[in-house]
Formats: structure tokens, C-alpha cells, sequence
């Protein structure tokens, strides 16, 4: 664990006690102190062990106090072996390798495959030293004298098969083991000598005996970090990195000459652990690139362990034929393949302490890493003063793009010596408190070609719903399977993010943005887009609201541009505001568009918490030169000479039962407003309609109706209607809550009170 700042023992003290009581693990509350690593971590020692799951629960909850920086447990490190290979097979195939071929440059098939014999013309690894980090390396002929030096970082007596902790020893001793050692019921195993292998494949000298690296005049520095059952943990990894990179870690001295390039070739499922990508940031901001091995787990490499690291080259493994092997991990996060499968390299002939030197095929993304590495060291010899990130676009910017591998790229070791320097920008120059943020995969090859638009990397990729997003000074670069690679910037990422990104109601952008030819832009996703207005920012529009947005023409339509994100209204539907109108959704209704005019009278109703509800339908025409729209509560007429106005209820009702437009009222001049004694009454062309309690609705118009409104209507003496107009001989008659109003032709207008 690490803490934010200077805490004392006392401190530490109630933290852990604290820690292991709300964890339940009470063991936690007796801890020893192990060491402190380089950058300032603690690691410590439980009184007693536990299960992983306790430690994690433990570590969550010191993380959780504004103290501490981070916690986690010291995880188990593996080589990158092939699940199902047994030890009857290793040796076999070590019997095999050793009586068959010394040489063994025929069966270097990997070395033809990446063109290395070519590139030895122009760089052999000379004067560039290759970092490994791995279970040590046994003697061997082919690589004495390129080691130059090396210390054991295996603390653990019960992992270090040699008797003791941390020493200057870092030959290797064997990873053998007894039965039960490794995990519950493990079997014994005998040694693998994986150290030796992946030395080999990187830089074996080229002399009479055995095979022969892709740097054959590189020297090595052997760090070895991984004993009994090829296992170890992640804070020996971490320190072996930093030494590696030029570092003094405990009492190993920092060596007299540093790595150029470190390799890992081994794995572990979960997330980056922090003191890890620590260490690996400080060997790149030292413009060391590190090579890690994907896995071998036929997973997405991204869920494994330093192959999801950042400032890494995570190589996958191919065979002879550039098909993915069939144990690879695989994904976006695999910057490279290279070949990994029967690859023939340095061995030992020991089951458990080294007996002697030997060759053997092996297999697995371990093999594949050291191919890289030693590229790098090809690359370093020629151009010794490139940046880490200079040196891995190299390794993918000359990459064999293959069809077997969905156009992912193969390593070309001799292609990599003459990419084009100008295709690999120099970052600016990082230090380990600020590291460097690196591309991956199919961001890396997407930023490439787009470097102009995207400008520099702000930080690193992340992993975001069923994809990653990356984030640039001038945008966001999105992947996911489904949509592949896009980029979202300027108003319309300002408006794709506030609708949650990837995760939220567009998900991954599916196309890029572009001009919409009036001035705008917009760019699609998989449930919506975002439009974006010079007036009026960037919207997006989802789901079936943008469905109904498209019918309408979208924003070349009777809409314009969106103003607004789509909204709740508190009643289980949504809408969303535009230059012109609205789009309403709810569940029964589905989107309709409301415009213009019928826009603005639907707003004074309350819109779907008012009277009308959600529209029911689109406007159309009322085959009289208006127009009118349906709602779950009445309708919207408009008319030129009128404007737009809604009918409710039962004055709509009467409205439309004396003929609606062509009848006798003719449009509505006025929205239905309240009157006296709770009453209300709406204006038309040529009457009114009332209703009041008691009196019903009622309509008043011609003669009679202008007289009624001349009297004070509802106010005055007469009260509110309370029967429609009437034949009562040759005279009109309406009749009214205090009185009569009656008309006849020569006689005109009447009225008798009650």
C-alpha cells in the first residue's frame, strides 16, 4: 500500500485495526513490514494467510481512507505458459530439441518469418542490452557471455527453490516443485527453465552450438523476479522493472548500464496493479519500452495483467502460417504478433536444479515477447536516441497487416529498421510523475493516420461499457467490436458526453462526423446522433425521438436544430425542444412532432402535464386552409387569420358538434380561459362557447350572442347559457340561468329577465 502523504506508526497502527475490523479479517490488525519499494509503497505481511477475496475486501478498505493513495494485494506473477501443457510433454520436447538440432538455425522458423537475417545488414543489437524479467537464467553457451548482469528479486524463501531471499544470484536454480506447492492439490513439476528460453529467443549469440536470437550481439541483464512454479509477486516484478531501468532497489546496486528495452513474458488475470505501471512508467519516461506477453488464455487481453498495462508493446503469438495461436490472447489491446508457437530456443536438460545446457521448442505469447524485445534491440543499435514511444510506433508502424488476423499486424524486424522516421512524432519528453500516455491497438492505428485532428494524448485509454474511449487534445477517440473505431470532438462531443458517452442513451459512435452541408454538422451513433447549429450547439437526438426527428427531415426539416437534450416530464414521457416545435414521446403515444404555431399553444396548455396529454397524431390539414393536431385531451386548430389555439373537454366537444370550423363558430380566436363562478368560456370567429357548473356547455352566436356579451355576458344579470339556441315559432330563442334572450326578424333582439 501506499499513502498520499507522511504517516506515522501510530497512525498506520489504527488504520490496520480499522481496516480489519470492517473487513473481518482480524489477522490484518498483526502485520509485518516486508520492505519499501523505490517509489515509497509498503509491503506487508499478514500474521497469517488468507483467502485472496479477505485481502481484497481488506484492501478496499484501507483504500477507502483519505490517507492512503492505494492497497492491493501482492498478487502471484506466472509465466506465460500454455494452460494443459504437462511436464512429460516440456520434456519430451527438450529430449528432442537437444538431440535433433545443434545447430538449430534450420528449425528458426520464427527468425525467417520476421525477415531478422536480413535485418542483421544493417543492426545486429550491438551496443543495446535487453532487460529480463523472468525466472533467472541458467547456464547456458549461447548466452554467458551476453549476460552482464543480474540480481535475484524473488523474496520469498518459499518461492526461491535456492535457500535464501534476494541476493546478487540470478542464475536459475529451477522452478520445480513439491506437491501442493504451486496451489491446493497442485501435482510436483519439474523445471521449465523459461528464463533461459526467452534469453535465447532475444539475443542467443550466433556461434557453433545451439540456435541463435533475433540480437545476437546484444548483451542481457538478467532480473529475475519469478521462482518455484514459475510464480512470484507483483512488488518483486515492480522492483526488478525499476532496476532494470537504473534504479538502486534495496541493496541492489543500479547496474553499471541500464536496459534499452525490457522484456516480461509472463501474466495474471485483473487490472494493471498500480506499483506495477509505477515501475513501467519510469522505465519509459527513460525512453525504455517495455514488451509483455498478452497471455495465453484465448481471452481479450485487456482482462490480463501487464499485457492491459499502459507505456507497454503487448505482443500476441502467431505460428508459421501468421494465424493467431490458438491459445493467444487476443483484442484490441494486442499491439503486435509475433511468432510465438514451437519456437526453438536455449533450455536445460534438469528436471530441478539446472543439469545441463540444451534447446527445446516451447510455446506461448512468452515466446513471442522476446522476438519484440530483441527487434528493439535491432532498433536501438540504429538509432540509439528515439523515445519509447518513438521506437513501438516503429515496431507497428512496419508491422505485416494479415488477413488471418483480421488485418492486425505481424512483426517485421527488418522492415522496422527502414520505416520512415517521419511517421513516428516525438512525444514531448515525460518523467515519472507525469508519465507519458501511449496508444493501443486500434486507437494506436486510428491515431496515426488522424495525429493533425487528434493532437497529443491526455490520457490513457479506458475501458468503457463493451469498448474504450482514449482522450485527445482536440476529441475522444471511441472503440468498441460493434461500431469500430471513431472519433467525437468539438460541440458534438460536448453534447455525446453529457448524455453519459458510450454507456448512456446513443452508445458508440458508428460513423464520423460530418458537414451537414447548411452550416451544421452531425455524427451518428448506435441508438441517435447529435446534431450540432452554429446558434445553437451540439443536441443529441436518440432513440424514437430521433426517429420521428428523422421523418421530419431532421434539421434541413420544419424543426430546425435541436435546442435542448431530450427531458423528462415527470410522468413517465419525454420531450425534446427545436429551433421550430418539440418532439413528445410516451409509451402509448410513441414520438410525434408538435410545430410552429400549435408548438406555442400546446406550451400555454401545460404540454403533456396540461389538459392535452401527448399528441395522438402529426398535424395535417383541415381541408380549409388550417390545420389542426390531435392530443389525448382535446385538439390544436390553427388557421392564418386566427393563429393556434387548443380545444378541451366539452367545450371542444360542443365545438365540434355545431360543425367544427365550417359550422356556425367558425376557428377559435382565443385559448379557453376561466370566468365567473368557475366557469370558463373560449372565443371563436363568431361566438363563444361556456361552460359553468350546472349550466353545462353552451355556445352563443349571430344576434343573440353579441347581445348576451353586451349585457356583461356570464358576469351580467343574465348568468351563463344554459340551453342552445332554439325555434319557438318565427323567433330564436336561448335561454340563461336569469333569464332570455330572444330574436325575431323585424323585431331584433328581446330580453326578459327572470
Amino acid at each position: 500500500m501506499k499513502y498520499e502523504t507522511p504517516v506515522d506508526d501510530a497512525a498506520k497502527e489504527r488504520l490496520l485495526h480499522e481496516a480489519a475490523a470492517e473487513s473481518g479479517l482480524d489477522e490484518a490488525a498483526e502485520t509485518t513490514p516486508v520492505r519499501t519499494t523505490t517509489d515509497g509503497a509498503e509491503v506487508l505481511e499478514l500474521a497469517e494467510d488468507a483467502p485472496v477475496a479477505d485481502v481484497e475486501k481488506l484492501a478496499a478498505e484501507l483504500a477507502e481512507d483519505p490517507a492512503v493513495a492505494w492497497a492491493e494485494p501482492d498478487r502471484m506473477v506466472a509465466v506465460a505458459e500454455i494452460p494443459g501443457m504437462d511436464d512429460e510433454e516440456e520434456d519430451r520436447l527438450a529430449t528432442t530439441a537437444a538431440a535433433a538440432y545443434d545447430p538449430g538455425v534450420p528449425s528458426l522458423w520464427a527468425l525467417t518469418n520476421l525477415r531478422a537475417f536480413e535485418a542483421w545488414d544493417t543492426a545486429t543489437g550491438k551496443g543495446a542490452t535487453i532487460g529480463v524479467v523472468d525466472t533467472g537464467i541458467a547456464a547456458h553457451p549461447d548466452l554467458d557471455s551476453q549476460i552482464i548482469g543480474g540480481y535475484d528479486f524473488v523474496s520469498s524463501t518459499a518461492l526461491s527453490n535456492d535457500g535464501n531471499g534476494r541476493d546478487a544470484d540470478a542464475r536459475d536454480p529451477g522452478t520445480w516443485s513439491t506437491a501442493g506447492q504451486c496451489y491446493s492439490g497442485s501435482p510436483a513439476s519439474n523445471s521449465i527453465w523459461h528464463g533461459t528460453h526467452v534469453a535465447g529467443s532475444a539475443a542467443a549469440r550466433r556461434d557453433a552450438y545451439g540456435t541463435v536470437g533475433v540480437a545476437p550481439d546484444a548483451t542481457i541483464l538478467n532480473a529475475r523476479a519469478l521462482g518455484a512454479c514459475g510464480t512470484g509477486y507483483v512488488s518483486d516484478m515492480a522492483d526488478a522493472v525499476r532496476w532494470l531501468a537504473g534504479d538502486t532497489v534495496g541493496a541492489a546496486r543500479a547496474p553499471g548500464k541500464r536496459a534499452d528495452v525490457i522484456n516480461m513474458s509472463l501474466s495474471m488475470p485483473g487490472g494493471c496493479p498500480p506499483l506495477l505501471q509505477s515501475a513501467i512508467n519510469t522505465a519509459w519516461s527513460r525512453n525504455i519500452p517495455v514488451v509483455v506477453a498478452a497471455g495465453n488464455w484465448d481471452q481479450p487481453a485487456i482482462d490480463w495483467a501487464p499485457g492491459n498495462c499502459y507505456n507497454v508493446i503487448t505482443v500476441g503469438a502467431t505460428g508459421s502460417d501468421h494465424y493467431k495461436a490458438p491459445y493467444s490472447n487476443h483484442g484490441w489491446a494486442v499491439d503486435i504478433y509475433a511468432p510465438g508457437h514451437h519456437i526453438l530456443s536455449s533450455a536445460n536438460t534438469g528436471t530441478r536444479g539446472p543439469v545441463a545446457p540444451s534447446t527445446k521448442f516451447d510455446y506461448g505469447t512468452s515466446m513471442a515477447a522476446p522476438h519484440v524485445a530483441g527487434t528493439v534491440a535491432l532498433l536501438k543499435q540504429k538509432n540509439p536516441t528515439l523515445s519509447a514511444e518513438q521506437y513501438k510506433a516503429k515496431i507497428l508502424d512496419s508491422g505485416d497487416p494479415r488477413t488471418q488476423l483480421s488485418g492486425a499486424k505481424t512483426l517485421n524486424s527488418h522492415d522496422a529498421l527502414w520505416i520512415t522516421p517521419a511517421s513516428t512524432i516525438a512525444p514531448a519528453t515525460p518523467t515519472p510523475s507525469t508519465p507519458a500516455y501511449t496508444t493501443k491497438g486500434a486507437i494506436d492505428t486510428f491515431y496515426r493516420s488522424h495525429r493533425s485532428a487528434l493532437g497529443t494524448p491526455t490520457s490513457h485509454e479506458v475501458r468503457h461499457g463493451a469498448g474504450v474511449y482514449q482522450e485527445f487534445q482536440k476529441g475522444t477517440v471511441y472503440w468498441s467490436s460493434a461500431s469500430g473505431t471513431q472519433m467525437v470532438a468539438g460541440g458534438v462531443r460536448s453534447a455525446f458526453h453529457r448524455t453519459g458517452r458510450a454507456t448512456g442513451a446513443l452508445g458508440f459512435p458508428t460513423a464520423p462526423e460530418r458537414s451537414n452541408g447548411i452550416g451544421g454538422a452531425y455524427q451518428l451513433f448506435q441508438r441517435g446522433k447529435v446534431i450540432w447549429g452554429p446558434s445553437t450547439g451540439g443536441y443529441a437526438v436518440v432513440n424514437g425521438i430521433n426517429s420521428a426527428y428523422t421523418r421530419a427531415g431532421s434539421e434541413k426539416g420544419a424543426l430546425g436544430y435541436p435546442t435542448s437534450d431530450e427531458r423528462s416530464d415527470g410522468k413517465g414521457g419525454a420531450y425534446q425542444l427545436f429551433q421550430r416545435g418539440r418532439i413528445v414521446w410516451s409509451a402509448g403515444t410513441g414520438s410525434i412532432a408538435v410545430r410552429n404555431a400549435i408548438d406555442a399553444a400546446y406550451d400555454r396548455a401545460g404540454a403533456t402535464t396540461g389538459k392535452l396529454g401527448y399528441p395522438t397524431a402529426a398535424e395535417g390539414p383541415d381541408g380549409h386552409g388550417g390545420a389542426v393536431q390531435s392530443f389525448q385531451g382535446g385538439q390544436i386548430v390553427w388557421s392564418a387569420a386566427t393563429a393556434a389555439h387548443p380545444l378541451l373537454g366539452a367545450v371542444g366537444a360542443r365545438f365540434t358538434s355545431l360543425g367544427g370550423v365550417t359550422g356556425k363558430l367558425g376557428y377559435p380566436a382565443t385559448d379557453e380561459t376561466p370566468s365567473v363562478n368557475g366557469g370558463v368560456v373560449q372565443g371563436f370567429q363568431r361566438g363563444n362557447v361556456y361552460w359553468a357548473p350546472g349550466a353545462g356547455t353552451r355556445a352563443t352566436y349571430g344576434a343573440i350572442g353579441v347581445a348576451y356579451a353586451d349585457l356583461g355576458g356570464p358576469a351580467g344579470r343574465l348568468g351563463y347559457p344554459t340551453s342552445e339556441e332554439y325555434r319557438s315559432g318565427t323567433t330564436t330563442v336561448q335561454n340563461f340561468q336569469g333569464g332570455q334572450i330572444s330574436w325575431a326578424s323585424g323585431r331584433g333582439v328581446r330580453i326578459d329577465y327572470r
